[in-house]
Order: structure tokens, then sequence, then C-alpha cells
């Protein structure tokens, strides 16, 4: 963070001037401890309630980035707008993806006595759902593990690439599970995975060698990597019935993202 200093001065100071603004967060690489000295700066804008909604409405959710240059290296500051309102939601129900966002998130300037308290509440891992998460990542994990399968009788060179990399994806979540540890996304997924407590040995080559040579054998070889790391809890649990209500009549939830319209 020193090296963007005098650029998160200037910001400061030019979001100060505007009443609609209640605080700052550095998050991103920075926050998370990820950063180089090449690494761009990830904020959020904390807004009014009011102005988030018109935002939200108007579609301008996105801060217009700024360059800042350090040296001979150009910067990118980028980021979105939020409120508290949209804190207290991703508190009591946001996704991990968007509760992992707020991890380590410094508080460059705030007008809000509780928010350092909301962000404690937003990256708790919701223990309360350990379990029942880790069995709908194992269904989802068996059954991209038949859809593998499939793709190999097939020929399928699409269908075995988004099955390997949901197997990969499900796998993972099951490992961070475990460890309670909140799910980032894709992008850092690997990084969070290489600093669980608890994995399957060799995890990253595994998954690195499925990834490039996904072949009948490395698949086997990563479906009993995961299944035969630890007792999962499963018992008999049917896990298709879990897999037709997370991925089949999802759409009835009234909820989809764009992937799956």
């Amino acid at each position: 963070m020193n090296i963007l200093s005098d650029c998160l001065s200037q910001l400061t100071e030019h979001l100060r001037g505007d009443s609609s603004v209640k605080g700052l967060l550095i998050t991103g690489s920075v926050a998370y401890g990820y950063s180089s000295p090449h690494s761009d700066m990830n904020i959020m804008i904390i807004v009014s309630d009011q102005e988030f909604e018109e935002r939200f409405q108007s579609g301008s959710l996105h801060y217009d980035g700024t360059e800042c240059k350090v040296g001979r290296s150009l910067h990118n500051i980028d980021g979105k707008y939020i409120s508290m309102a949209y804190l207290e939601k991703v508190a009591r129900f946001g996704s991990e993806p968007a509760r992992f966002a707020f991890l380590g998130a410094i508080v460059v300037f705030s007008d809000i006595p509780e928010l350092r308290d909301v962000l404690n509440t937003i990256t708790e891992y919701p223990m309360s759902l350990k379990q029942n998460n880790i069995h709908r990542f194992y269904a989802q994990f068996e059954a991209w593990y038949g859809e593998c399968r499939q793709a190999l009788k097939r020929d399928d060179a699409y269908l075995l690439h988004q099955a390997v990399m949901n197997m990969v994806l499900f796998g993972g979540r099951m490992v961070l599970a475990h460890n309670e540890m909140l799910y980032p996304g894709h992008k850092w997924m690997m990084r969070v995975l290489e600093g669980v407590r608890e994995k399957p040995e060799r995890l990253r080559e595994q998954i690195q060698s499925l990834m490039s040579e996904p072949k009948e054998a490395m698949i086997e070889q990563f479906y009993r990597h995961i299944t035969e790391f630890r007792n999962w809890g499963i018992g008999d649990m049917k896990w298709a019935d879990y897999v037709i209500r997370d991925s089949e009549l999802h759409w009835m939830q009234g909820s989809l993202s764009v992937a799956e319209l």
C-alpha cells in the first residue's frame, strides 16, 4: 500500500469533498496480502443508501478507474460503489465470494461507527452451513466426475474441459469448506487452496496434472485424491437429489446468473 500512498491521498481528498461518500475501503490483492510492486489497487466507495440505489437502478456502480504514476510504473485504481445497506445484506446472506471480497479490507476513512463490526461479520465463515455445503459440493463433484467419464466415451473435448474444471472447482470447495475458508472465486482459488491447513498431499500438482492432461487415469486419480482424503460425512446421501435441486431446478427459485439465461 505504501507504493500507492500518494495516489491514495489524492483520491481520499477528492472523495472527502463528496457529501454522499461515507467511507473508503481498500480491497483486492493489497488487502489479501497478495500484491506485488506492480499491483493495481481495488477500492470500494461507501455511499449513502439513496446514492447506491440510484446508481444501482442506472447501472453505474463501477468506479471509473484512474491511473496513477509511481516512479516509472502506472498503477490503476479501480473499484465500485457500495452502501451500508449492501454491506448488511452481504453479512446476512451474501455468497462466499461476496464475503471474501472484504477479507482484510483496509478502512481508509469512514463516517460509520459500526463499519468494522459489519466487516468482521461479513468475513466470518458461515459455520451453520458448513456440512450442508460439503454435501452440496460433494454432489456436484460426483456429477461432474460422471460427466468426465461420459465425455471420454464420446470423445467430446468441450464437455471434458467443462467437467474437469468443475471437478477441480467442487473438489477444491470441499477442501476449503473443511478448513472453514471462504471460497474467493476463480481468480484466487488456487492461491487460497495453497494456504489451507489440511488438504490432500500434492493437491496443486494433482490439479495441474489433471488440467494439462485430462486423461482417464488422471481423472480417476484426482477423484480418489479428494474422496479418500477424509471422511466427508456423506453416509448414504442421495447425491443426485442435490444435483437436481441445485443445478436442474435452480431456475425455479427465480434467480439466474447470466450463464444460466
